[in-house]
C-alpha cells in the first residue's frame, strides 16, 4: 500500500468547507479532476455512492466508507487503471484563521511485481498532483463562495 497526504489552508470557517465536501453531487464544482458526478439514492453518510466522470476521461465508482459530520469523509474506490483499490479521505481541522484540509490517498496497485517500479516512476507523482489539484480547487471554491456571500 502507498499513502500520499497533502494539505491546504482555507481562509473560511470549517463549516463552509464541510458544506462543499459533503455535497457529494457537487464535487465537480470544486474538483478539476471531476467533470461530472452523480449519487445513488443515498447521497450522504456511510454507504452513499457516487460515480465520478473524470476529466479528461474515465470514471470511478466511490462508496462513502467513513463520515464524521463536520470533520471528515472517506471513500472506498474500486479498480481504476492500474490501481486495484484505493481509500481516499478529506479531513478538516479548525484553526483560528479558518480551516486546514488534509487529503489522504491510500492505494494498492494491480500490476504484480512491476507495481512498485511503476508506482515510484509515475503513480505517486500522478496521485500527488491529483490531490493537489483537488485541494487547490476546494480552496478557490470555498473562499470565492464565502466572498460572494459577504
Amino acid at each position: 500500500m502507498t499513502r500520499i497526504e497533502r494539505s491546504v489552508r482555507i481562509d473560511a470557517p470549517a463549516e463552509d468547507v464541510w458544506a462543499a465536501i459533503s455535497d457529494l453531487d457537487a464535487v465537480a464544482n470544486w474538483n478539476p479532476n471531476v467533470a461530472e458526478a452523480t449519487c445513488g439514492t443515498l447521497s450522504s453518510g456511510v454507504g452513499a455512492t457516487r460515480t465520478c466522470e473524470l476529466a479528461p476521461r474515465g470514471h470511478i465508482e466511490e462508496v462513502v466508507s467513513g463520515w464524521t459530520e463536520g470533520t471528515e469523509i472517506w471513500f472506498a474506490i474500486g479498480a481504476h487503471g492500474g490501481i486495484r483499490s484505493a481509500d481516499m479521505g478529506l479531513v478538516i481541522h479548525r484553526t483560528s484563521e479558518g480551516a486546514v484540509v488534509d487529503a489522504i490517498a491510500d492505494y494498492h496497485l494491480a500490476l504484480g511485481p512491476v507495481g512498485p517500479v511503476i508506482d515510484k516512476l509515475t503513480t505517486r507523482r500522478l496521485m500527488s498532483r491529483m490531490l493537489e489539484r483537488s485541494l487547490d480547487g476546494l480552496k478557490a471554491h470555498v473562499e470565492m463562495t464565502r466572498e460572494e456571500s459577504q
